[in-house]
Formats: C-alpha cells, sequence, structure tokens
C-alpha cells in the first residue's frame, strides 16, 4: 500500500510540476512492457508479460499472476509465449525442431506454482488445442506434404539440401512471419490416452477449433487446396462421441472467420464474403443452430465491426473471444479512432459502449459481475483494469505507469476537417516537446498501415521520439480505414483518388490552423499501405521535402503475383488484375509516376517481407536512382513485414534511426 501511494503520490507531482522527466529516446519501447493472454480460474487472473531485452537483441515473455494489485512471475524462463488452465493445473508448451522432426512439449506447473514439470510430449507442430479433460483433446498441427525424394544415391544428396534451395510447386508459397509454406497444411487430430487419430484429409486445412460448453460438438473450419488464391473455406461440426462431422453452409463462396459457441447448441459465426459492390465490407454476423442447421442474422457488421484496430508500436495481444448474455454480445470493436468494448443489442442491434472514449480494449474476459480489460489510457501503456456492472473502470495493475509518469509525453491536438464528400474527418498534431512561442517546427505526416487500421490517440512511440527531438507530427485516417463502417472503407479502383485527397485536405488544413507547423519543412512517412501512399504522393506532388517510404508496394502489376495475399488483396483494392485490365493497374501504380519524383526518398524493407516483397520497395527506389533523385535504401535481413512492431529490438532501433536521420537531413 505504501509503495502504491508514493507511486501515485510521485505521478501527480510530475503531472502537476514536471518534476524528472525524461525525453522519450530511441530505445523507449525496450521500456514498456506488454501484456496479453489474459485468462482467470477460480479467482485467480493470470497473464503474460513481455519486453524486449536488448543485451540478447530478443524479446523476453512469461507467465504472471495477479496477487493484491502486484503482478507475481510464476516462470523466468523468458520464453513463456502461451499457456492453458486445466483445473488445478496450468500447461506451458513450447514447440521446437528435433533433427527435422516437429516436436511439441507441455509443461504442468501444479497449485502452488512451483518448478515447472515436463507433462507430454507430441511429436507435432501443435496450433489449436481444444480439452476435453487432460486424457482426451482435439488439436490441430501443421505438417508439411511428403516431398518425393531425388532419384540420386545417398551419397550424392545434401544433407542440408533445405538450406541450399527453395521448390514451389503450389499457390501461395510463402507467407509472410511464417516463411515458405508451399505443401504445409493443418491437419485435425484426436488424443485419447495416448492414441493419436488422425480425423481430417492430408490435402485440407484445419483451423479455428471451438468446442461447445457440453464438451459434445467440435466446430471448426477446413480450406481445400486449390492451387489458388481465393478467400474461401468451409464449415463443420463434428461430433465428439461418434467422430462423424457434417457442413453446415450459411452462404456460398464463404470465408467463415470467428467461431464461438453461444450455448451447447448455438454457434456463433462471422462470415466474409467478396461483395462486388463493395470488396472491402465488413464481415456479417450470424448465429447458427448446429442441430437443425438453421441460421439467424445478428448484424450486418456495418458500423461496429470485432476487433481492435488502433495502430500502436508497444502493445502486445489484441484477441479476444466474443462474449455473449440473454440480450447480445460483447466484443471490442474500432469506432472512428478508439476501441471500446460494446454490447450489440439481438433485437434491435443497439449498441452500449461500456468504456470511455479514452480507452483502447485489446483483450477483455468476464470477471466477477462485470469484466477484466487489458487496455491503455490516453498516452499510456497497456495496464490491467477491472470494468464492474456500473460501468465503472478500475485500474488493477501498475505494470508501466511509472516508467510513463517519468517521461516527456506529450499529448495530441484534435484537428477536425472536411473531405471532398463532405464528410467531417478527425486528424492530430502532435506538437513539440518544450515549444517556444512564434517558433514554427518541422512537420512529418505519418501515414498508417492497413488501409483497414487506424491511428487513434494512443501511445506511438515513434511519433513520441520525434516530438521529443522537435517535430511536429501529423496523422489522420483517410477513407479506406477501419471505424466508419463497410461504405467508408471502400477503396477499389480508386486507389490514390479521395484517400490521397483526404491527406492533402488534412496537410492544409493542419497549416492553416496550426501556427507552429513550419509548411517549407515537411516530410513524409508511412509503411504497408502508408509506404504506397508514400509512394504515390511524391509522384503527385513536390510539397513535402523529404519522404520515407517503408515495406511498401510499387506496382499493383508485380504485387499481384509476387505477395502472400497478392490476388485477393490487389483484386480487392485495384478493381482488377494484370490480365484483364493491365492499364488499369498501371495508372493506380506509384512506379508509373516515378518520372515526376522530385522528393529525396529513403526506403525501408524487408528481406523476407512477403505481404510486401522486397522487389516493391527495390523498384520505386532503382527507379528515382535513375532519374537523379536523391534516394536511400536499407534492407533488413531476416526480417519480414512486421519490422516496426516485432522486430529484432536493435533492427527496430536501426529503423528508427535511419528515418530519423533521412528527416534530419532534409527538414
Amino acid at each position: 500500500m505504501i509503495k502504491r501511494l508514493i507511486s501515485l503520490l510521485f505521478i501527480i507531482l510530475v503531472y502537476q510540476y514536471g518534476y524528472a522527466q525524461q525525453p522519450i529516446d530511441i530505445d523507449f519501447f525496450a521500456k514498456v512492457k506488454g501484456i496479453s493472454s489474459l485468462q482467470e480460474k477460480n479467482g485467480n487472473i493470470f497473464f503474460i508479460l513481455r519486453q524486449a531485452d536488448l543485451s540478447q537483441d530478443t524479446y523476453k515473455s512469461d507467465l504472471y499472476q495477479l496477487i493484491d494489485g502486484r503482478a507475481v512471475a510464476l516462470t523466468s524462463t523468458g520464453n513463456v509465449s502461451s499457456f492453458l488452465l486445466l483445473d488445478d493445473t496450468i500447461l506451458l508448451r513450447k514447440s521446437q525442431k528435433r533433427v527435422n522432426k516437429d516436436m511439441t512439449v507441455f509443461y504442468k506447473l501444479t497449485k502452488g506454482y512451483g518448478e515447472a514439470m515436463e507433462w507430454l510430449h507430441l511429436p507435432y507442430c501443435v496450433k489449436d488445442i481444444e480439452f476435453i479433460d487432460t486424457n482426451h483433446f482435439f488439436f490441430t498441427a501443421q505438417q508439411k506434404l511428403s516431398v518425393t525424394k531425388d532419384n540420386l544415391p545417398d551419397s550424392l544428396i545434401a544433407v542440408d539440401a533445405s538450406v541450399r534451395y527453395r521448390i514451389f510447386d503450389e499457390l501461395p508459397f510463402w507467407s509472410n512471419g511464417r516463411g515458405d509454406i508451399n505443401g504445409l497444411r493443418s491437419y485435425l487430430y484426436y488424443y485419447d490416452k495416448g492414441k493419436i487419430t488422425l480425423l481430417s484429409d492430408t490435402l485440407s486445412s484445419v483451423s479455428n477449433i471451438v468446442l461447445s460448453p457440453d464438451k459434445k460438438s467440435l466446430a471448426y473450419t477446413l480450406k481445400e487446396h486449390s492451387n489458388r488464391v481465393y478467400e474461401k473455406n468451409r464449415l463443420y461440426v463434428l461430433d465428439v462421441v461418434s467422430k462423424r462431422y457434417k457442413e453446415w453452409q450459411v452462404m456460398d463462396e464463404a470465408n467463415y472467420g470467428q467461431l464461438h459457441f453461444i450455448d451447447d447448441n448455438h454457434l456463433f459465426v462471422s462470415v466474409h464474403k467478396r461483395l462486388k459492390e463493395n470488396p472491402q465490407s465488413n464481415a456479417l454476423l450470424y448465429q447458427l443452430n448446429i442441430k437443425t442447421g438453421e441460421y439467424k442474422d445478428l448484424y450486418d457488421g456495418d458500423l461496429y465491426a470485432p476487433g481492435n484496430s488502433v495502430l500502436s508500436d508497444i502493445k502486445y495481444g489484441n484477441r479476444s473471444k466474443i462474449t455473449f448474455d440473454k440480450t447480445g454480445i460483447h466484443y471490442v470493436s474500432t469506432v472512428i479512432d478508439y476501441a471500446p468494448l460494446i454490447h450489440l443489442n439481438y433485437s434491435d442491434h443497439s449498441v452500449s459502449y461500456l468504456t470511455p472514449k479514452n480507452v483502447n480494449v485489446d483483450e477483455y474476459i468476464p470477471y466477477k459481475k462485470g469484466f477484466l480489460l487489458i487496455a491503455s489510457e490516453d498516452q499510456q501503456g497497456q495496464e490491467i483494469y477491472y470494468l464492474d456492472e456500473k460501468r465503472k473502470l478500475v485500474r488493477q495493475t501498475h505494470i508501466n505507469i511509472d516508467l510513463f509518469a517519468s517521461h516527456q509525453i506529450v499529448a495530441p491536438q484534435l484537428v477536425i476537417f472536411t473531405n471532398r464528400n463532405g464528410l467531417q474527418l478527425k486528424g492530430y498534431v502532435l506538437p513539440p516537446t518544450n515549444m517556444e512561442t512564434g517558433k514554427k517546427y518541422p512537420t512529418i505526416l505519418d501515414i498508417h498501415g492497413g488501409p483497414r487500421t487506424v491511428y487513434g490517440t494512443s501511445f506511438f512511440h515513434e511519433m513520441q521520439y520525434w516530438a521529443n527531438l522537435g517535430y511536429a507530427v501529423i496523422f489522420t485516417n483517410p477513407t479506406g480505414s477501419s471505424g466508419r463502417g463497410s461504405d467508408f472503407a471502400k477503396l477499389e479502383g480508386d486507389f490514390g483518388g479521395i484517400d490521397y485527397d483526404d491527406l492533402m485536405c488534412f496537410v492544409d488544413t493542419v497549416i492553416e490552423r496550426v501556427n507552429y507547423i513550419d509548411k517549407e519543412r515537411l516530410g513524409v512517412t508511412g509503411g504497408s499501405y502508408g509506404g504506397i501512399m508514400t509512394n504515390w504522393i511524391i509522384g503527385h506532388t513536390n510539397r513535402f521535402r523529404a519522404a520515407v517510404s517503408q515495406r511498401s508496394i510499387s506496382s499493383w502489376i508485380s504485387f499481384t503475383t509476387l505477395s502472400d495475399i497478392g490476388y485477393s488483396f490487389g483484386l480487392s483494392y485495384s478493381g482488377s488484375d494484370p490480365w484483364n485490365d493491365l492499364p488499369k493497374l498501371w495508372k493506380q501504380s506509384p512506379l508509373a509516376y516515378a518520372d515526376q519524383v522530385k522528393t529525396p526518398t529513403l526506403f525501408i524493407h524487408s528481406e523476407e517481407d512477403y505481404r510486401c516483397p522486397l522487389p516493391e520497395g527495390l523498384q520505386m527506389y532503382s527507379a528515382l536512382r535513375h532519374f537523379g533523385v536523391p534516394s536511400r535504401i536499407v534492407i533488413f535481413k531476416r526480417e519480414n513485414h512486421e519490422l516496426s512492431r516485432g522486430g529484432k529490438p536493435l533492427n527496430r532501433i536501426k529503423r528508427l534511426y535511419e528515418i530519423t536521420n533521412w528527416f534530419q537531413s532534409y527538414l
């Protein structure tokens, strides 16, 4: 109690008098603890804490329990990424490779939580698992199809063939963050007192397994391998006793997403369907009776899609089950630029907001008469909160509080502007720390990825770092972003149209209304969607003195056949493919306008980025060098599309250093 009072006094002194505040450094993210995997059993609360370790250039994560407001470590190995609560036992698992053979080992922490003891070996790379009891459970496991051996003598076959070459003979052949997936399948198995039975065929992949409350039914989705990259799968329900399964169909050509049992007989299903009128439509929400096959439309998903799309470069976790009561559904949704916990009423689809507007919820679970949340308030790090039945929010931890209170963190200022369609949009300006009256400051436009994500008012390390160096940082959510419904998200065939206009309108409004913005020293940056928009912007205006394009797309033509989501994503946003309307794709490709670029541009790309593959960045870089534009490319080895959020800590520092140094050179 005394420690918490001292901590509270320290926070009050810092915020009121500015005592002991330090600047946000380039490595601040490594000091922040990320919270995830919130679970509760018999009143005991467990979670995982993750933090970067710069000395080892890695991340360490361990299991913790919340005891009297304190985060108490239950493990110290630094490699706990997931856990399961089963009766009075905590199960930890570790997947590993042993001489070209996959192995998953489960460890048991018994009551009292002493040293973890090895409990079970499974000769598979286990993904999802659903327990009936400790002797009976279902699981999915990834496995490569057997490859025909070369017809060569053993003495002529390389023992390290897997590192010598890559062989592809199907689509998709790679996946960002997973590497080569050619021939990779996910099978469904049943474990019965040591006996393991394969329940799915070896040509399809099973995912999303979920067990009913009475443990008599298992629902799952199955994707058949068609050698074409289309987003569709099938929905099955398996009888646990007989092991017989039945397919249920809510609609044709659908992609079934989240599955959750409402009760023993009713299954919640989210359904994505590529609609011709709007490929970016949110998922539809249904209730399926697994006994009769009858289904009921719960919600069209238009404004309140499940999921937190608010971006941050310091948080972990972000997945929660959808829960149900007699009147409706609880889930986390993205609303304009924040992520509340909401309640959707079955009868009239009315929505109640359960958390305040300054709170972004990453995870939640039912607890007592309310909910436990992993969330962040304003410009703070993640903490655990209790939301009671009266919607009173009470913080339960102070894991990151002292760290944030001791540093110079600036609050974003709201800017409202109207786009060409007459819609009022919100943007923000992060002012430089320790501003001087009357002084103008260089300004960076930061564009988010996605485009189905949003920037909110939550803490973003790179922006705060630039503000501490004397930059103003501006950001908004142009047309195509999440949080405003399906119509707002539609960009098909208009990439670089309305979204580009929104961004430029926002910049014009900020210059007009914010007197410390130096309109002669503007920079622009962004990654993924923000990267393609950066490439697009420099080909359509010279108003920016410097640009940094990260993990970008330069040509829809090459992206279609190189990206792990190339065909489906490219078709949805460009509105065509290279074989039906090549000019349309080229017209929407930033590379087509490279000869008009004058802006000095830095490119940041990862060698193993299979979402926006490396040739996309190289093409734009090469074109700019050809046309005499000052440019540079930094390629990070053994990194993927998630470099800025989950890359090796020292690579994340190098990335931010390169970006900052580029802006300092030109702004």
